[in-house]
Parts: C-alpha cells; sequence; structure tokens
C-alpha cells in the first residue's frame, strides 16, 4: 500500500510539473474568467456601463411611459432615440457576479466607477464554455489533491477568482467552446485554449 500511495504522488507530482498546470494570476485564468464572466454588455444603451448589468426584472420610464423590464428581448426592443429613465431601486450584476442595491442616480454612479476601477476582464464575446468542465487542483500548502466539476459560467469563474496563490491547477482535457454561431471547437491543452481566445478575439473585434 506505501508503495503505491508513493507511485500515485508521484505521478501526480509530474502532472503538477506539466505544461497544463496554471495558477490564478496566469494568463490561462484571465482568459478562463473573461469567457465565463457576466456579459454584462447587453444593456448599455440604459446603464452605460459593460460593467454590470440590471437586474431583471426592473422598471424604466421610456419616453415618459412605465415599462417593464424583464429579459434581454424588452433590452434589445428599445431604440437609440428612445428617452430612458431607470425607476429606482435597481440590482447591478457585476461581470464578477458581485451585486450591489443602487437607490438613487448618484449611488448607481458610485457603483459604477467602483466596477470599472475593478474591471481587468479582456472582452472576448465570441467564445463560451460547453459544461461540465473538471478541473484538478493541488494545494502546496497542505499537500492535498481535489477533484471539482463545475457546471456553468459562475461556478467556474467563481473558482478561478477564489483561487489561492499557492493553488495548482490542472483542466481535464478535452474540452468543448462554442464560437458565435454555435460551432464546437475542441481544445486539448493549455496552448490550444489560449490560441482559441486569441484568434477567436481578433474575429471579433
Amino acid at each position: 500500500m506505501l508503495l503505491l500511495f508513493i507511485s500515485c504522488y508521484e505521478d501526480d507530482s509530474r502532472n503538477i510539473q506539466s505544461e497544463n498546470t496554471s495558477h490564478r494570476t496566469s494568463e490561462l485564468s484571465l482568459y478562463i474568467k473573461s469567457i465565463a464572466s457576466h456579459h454584462a454588455a447587453f444593456d448599455d444603451k440604459i446603464d452605460e456601463s459593460s460593467c454590470f448589468s440590471l437586474q431583471f426584472p426592473y422598471q424604466l420610464y421610456i419616453n415618459s411611459e412605465l415599462a417593464s423590464i424583464t429579459s434581454v428581448q424588452d433590452v434589445s426592443n428599445l431604440n437609440e432615440d428612445d428617452a430612458i429613465e431607470i425607476v429606482y431601486p435597481v440590482n447591478t450584476n457585476f461581470y464578477n457576479y458581485q451585486q450591489h442595491q443602487a437607490n438613487n442616480q448618484s449611488e448607481l454612479n458610485l457603483i459604477k466607477n467602483v466596477c470599472t476601477q475593478n474591471f481587468d476582464i479582456i472582452s472576448n464575446p465570441c467564445l463560451d464554455f460547453q459544461f461540465p468542465i473538471t478541473i484538478k487542483e493541488f494545494n502546496d500548502l497542505t499537500e492535498s489533491f481535489e477533484t471539482y466539476q463545475l457546471n456553468n459560467d459562475k461556478e467556474l469563474y467563481l473558482h478561478i477568482e477564489n483561487l489561492h496563490d499557492n493553488d495548482v491547477y490542472e483542466i481535464e482535457y478535452p474540452i468543448f467552446l462554442k464560437d458565435s454561431v454555435s460551432n464546437s471547437i475542441r481544445i486539448n491543452s493549455n496552448a490550444d485554449f489560449i490560441n482559441a481566445f486569441n484568434q477567436f478575439r481578433q474575429e471579433c473585434d
């Protein structure tokens, strides 16, 4: 049993040294968070910020008429020349899934400033993850291994965001990404992921 344990540990140690390992502040982590972040640009005509979106449902005065906004489609139906006034209070959803309430325009402006100052996401709306995604993680301080299955963007974003500095992780490949027309892209390594991110980011620009 002892020999078996040592063998498994050495195998895992080799995995930790592999080219597919990463950590919280790596380029890979930044790109993962970019794709998995809450994409908040869809209602910029209302809140004038791509850093957060307003949480459904809420109300607006549109050309002086009261209207309930309950979906992305309701936002899409607004015209650029509409006179829009937000009915407070409203809740905001940040790019990092934090939520904050604004009770008036001054509070919304303050929230906008705070969000913008911390906004470190590289925009790439052309890619989405296909879930679930499995991550193997090693904590150097505790010398412990854990495996996590992540099932949506929020879980994945927060998992990467909340890694400790001593955590090392590896994605269980292959994973699949979807482009803007729902084509499936097979990713077999960290290098594949970074190349796909940069390629599709250029196509989006």
